[in-house]
Order: structure tokens, then C-alpha cells, then sequence
């Protein structure tokens, strides 16, 4: 190669610039966002950015198009609105970060990293791949020949996609567990060898939609249409559908509202009027409000509630055992002495909740119990916890900022990047 060649060559590549360089980029963009005198949007187009950081950083309405951001580290930064367009980047950390509405298409994610990112109302849609020339400027192609793998192996766990759209997407061996995937439209994406098990499709539009190997244990497909899609070997146990799964409030005797009569009667009685209201192994999906009535002591093992809303709620003392609670929000919640044990709770949010002991008299006292229970993703900001007991849970990814866990047992519980303070 000749040294003329080789300058062209060089004068091809996309500009390298420094974490020093960025920094101030990123300096005079947070004053563009505050409306602030000497800002000015950060247009990194065609830029590389491989290996720097913008961790925690406001890049609101950023241009990245066609930049190169291999392993760059974009951990909690605030991305909404971005232009990613036809951007190389593979392995970048994305994790906590927020990227609602930005535009992804055409980008290549491969290994990518997604975890508890909101991706809500992003465009990841199949786009012509960006490539620039100084002489001849900024052109598309319809494919790269450097990116043959596509956009597969991404690890998405925990994101919130709500509405995305990834019509032709290829998303092959990517990991979407746990993801809130509702309403998002994958049509003739490719999602082979993906990992979707736990993950919220409600509503989703899956047609025409490669599914070989897929793991969809425990998803919620609720309202998901997969009209003209190949489904291999696809494990579908225990995922929740259209269908009850479990008992239905219409094959009681009685109406919802007359068992919570009941219910409260027999708490103002002390067992002596009414009934005790028993849920156990209903599907309450749907079900009439209940914000208003006090659930002291209610039975719902085995129960299918799936992001109902319970704060500020009375449910000291409920047997909740094995219930499907995913999604549920128990804020400023008094659950003393309530049973979790075995429950799918993922994302489920316990903020200022009240968790600790239960005495009922001199001699009894019921502490509260997550043994075994699925709590990945969870939010205990704040709570009460004194005493509980969350053995053998799985508390992956979630959060006990400024939660009180005196006397609380984590015995074999799985604490893989669990926001918390042990002494």
C-alpha cells in the first residue's frame, strides 16, 4: 500500500476523538439542555467513541448517527430522543440508562448491554447501515458485510421496551427476560435462540416472526398476535395468556363486592360475622378495584394478580404464598406479617412499605416471609424490612436504598447486583 492509499484509507475512518474532547462536548450539551448561554447540542455523527464514558450524563437529543461506540459506557445516562442511526454499538453498556423515542434503527447491538433500560416508544427498525465518505459525504447501504451477525446477542433483562418498534429486527440469541415488551411490534423480526422467559408481551405484535428455540416460560402473552409465525421448539410453560389461568371471579356464588363485605365484617367481628375472604388459586386479572377495601388477613394463595395496584393498602397477615404478584405495586403498604414465600414478584415495587413484625399478642408474633420468592428487579426503597425473611430468594437487581434490614435473613438468597448495604 502506498502512503497516498494509505492517507485516503486513513481519511476514511471515522474521527477518534479523546475522553477530554468528549467531556467537553458533553460540558456545552448539558448547557444546551438548561438553555444556558455557550451550550450547544452535542453532533457526534460519524465520531468514534469506542471505549470512552458517558456514564450519568444528560445526552437528551444527542446526534450519534453512524458512530462508532464499541464498548462505550453509557450506564444511567439519559438518552431520550437520541440519534443512534446506523451506529456500530456492539457490547456498549446501556445499563439503567433511559432512551425513550431515540432512534435505533439499523444500529448494530450486538452484545450490547440493556439491562433496566427504557427503551419506551424506541425505534429499533431494520434501516440502511450509514457509511461516510469525506469526498462523497454520508450515504446508506441496505447491509454492512462487518456486521453479518446482526444485532443478536443483546442482553435486554429487566428493560422496559413498552412500544418499541423492531419490525424486522434481528434479535437472534438476545436476552429479553424479564423485559417489559408490551405493546411493542417485532413483525418479521427474527428472534431465534432469544431468551424471553418472564418477559410482559401484552399486546405485542409478533407476526410473521422467526421464534426457533425460544424460551417464553412465564411471559405474559396476553393479547399477542403471532398470525403467519414459525414457532420451533418454543417452551411456553407456565406463560399466562388470554385464557384464566386459575378460577374466575364468575364461578362464585357471590359477587367480588359482597365477599369484601363479608370480609370486613368478619375483621369487625373478630370472627364472629361474615367471612374470611379466600382467593386462593384465582386468576384476578381483570377483577373490579379494590383500592378502598381493607385485605387484613386475606387468603390468595396460588393467585394471579399481575400489576394490580395494592398501596396504601391494609394486608397485614396475608397468606400470598405462591402467587403470581408480578409487577404489583405495594407502596406505603402495611403487609406485616405477610406471606410471600414462593411468589413471582418481579418488578414489583415495595416503597415505604411496612414489612416488619406483626404482634398480634404477648406470645405471638408473625414476621414477614419472602423465602423462596422471585423478587428479581424489585423496588424496597425506603421500607420497612426489620426481621423478614428472604432466604433463598432471588433478588437480582433489586433496590433497598435507605431500606431498614435489621434482623433480616438473606441465607442463600441470590444477591447478583442487588442494591444494598450489608454490615
Amino acid at each position: 500500500m502506498t502512503k497516498e492509499n494509505d492517507k485516503d484509507r486513513k481519511s476514511k475512518e471515522k474521527a477518534k476523538i479523546s475522553q477530554a474532547e468528549l467531556n467537553a462536548i458533553i460540558a456545552k450539551h448539558e448547557l444546551f439542555r438548561q438553555g444556558r448561554a455557550g451550550g450547544s447540542r452535542a453532533s457526534l455523527a460519524q465520531r468514534d467513541l469506542s471505549n470512552l464514558t458517558l456514564a450519568g450524563h444528560d445526552l437528551s437529543h444527542a446526534d450519534f448517527t453512524g458512530a462508532l461506540l464499541v464498548e462505550t459506557n453509557f450506564e444511567r445516562c439519559t438518552l431520550d430522543y437520541c440519534l443512534f442511526f446506523g451506529a456500530d454499538v456492539r457490547e456498549a453498556n446501556f445499563h439503567g440508562a433511559s432512551l425513550v423515542r431515540a432512534d435505533l434503527r439499523g444500529t448494530c447491538l450486538r452484545g450490547a448491554i440493556m439491562t433496566n433500560a427504557d427503551l419506551t416508544d424506541a425505534d429499533l427498525r431494520e434501516g440502511a447501515f450509514a457509511r461516510y465518505d469525506p469526498e462523497a459525504g454520508l450515504s446508506f447501504a441496505s447491509d454492512n458485510p462487518e456486521w453479518k451477525a446482526g444485532t443478536g446477542n443483546v442482553d435486554m433483562r429487566g428493560a422496559t421496551l413498552s412500544s418499541a418498534k423492531l419490525s424486522g429486527a434481528v434479535a437472534i440469541n438476545s436476552n429479553f427476560e424479564d423485559a417489559n415488551l408490551s405493546k411493542a411490534v417485532f413483525v418479521r423480526g427474527d428472534l431465534s435462540g432469544a431468551n424471553l422467559a418472564g418477559a410482559n408481551l401484552v399486546g405485542a405484535d409478533l407476526s410473521n416472526c422467526t421464534l426457533t428455540n425460544v424460551n417464553l416460560r412465564g411471559a405474559n402473552l396476553a393479547g399477542v398476535m403471532m398470525d403467519y409465525s414459525t414457532l420451533v421448539n418454543v417452551d411456553m410453560t407456565d406463560t399466562l395468556t388470554d385464557k384464566p389461568a386459575g378460577k374466575t371471579l364468575a364461578e362464585t356464588d357471590v359477587p367480588l363486592e359482597q365477599m369484601l363485605s363479608a370480609h370486613k365484617a368478619w375483621l369487625d367481628s373478630k370472627g364472629r360475622d361474615g367471612k374470611m375472604l379466600n382467593l386462593d388459586g384465582f386468576d384476578m386479572r381483570g377483577a373490579p378495584p379494590i383500592k378502598q377495601a381493607n385485605l387484613t388477613m386475606m387468603h390468595a394463595e396460588r393467585t394471579v394478580w399481575y400489576e394490580q395496584d395494592f398501596s396504601h393498602m391494609n394486608m397485614q397477615a396475608c397468606r400470598l404464598k405462591g402467587g403470581n404478584l408480578r409487577g404489583c405495586v405495594f407502596d406505603s403498604t402495611d403487609l406485616r406479617g405477610s406471606n410471600f414465600s414462593q411468589a413471582n414478584l418481579v418488578g414489583s415495587k415495595m416503597r415505604h412499605a411496612r414489612l416488619e413484625p406483626l404482634f398480634i399478642d404477648e406470645k405471638r408474633v408473625l414476621k414477614s416471609d419472602f423465602s423462596g420468592a422471585n423478587l428479581r428487579y424489585s423496588d424496597f426503597t425506603e421500607a420497612d424490612l426489620r426481621d423478614a425473611n428472604f432466604s433463598n430468594a432471588d433478588l437480582s437487581y433489586a433496590n433497598f436504598t435507605d431500606a431498614d434490614i435489621r434482623g433480616a435473613v438473606f441465607h442463600g438468597a441470590n444477591m447478583d447486583k442487588t442494591k444494598i448495604k450489608l454490615e
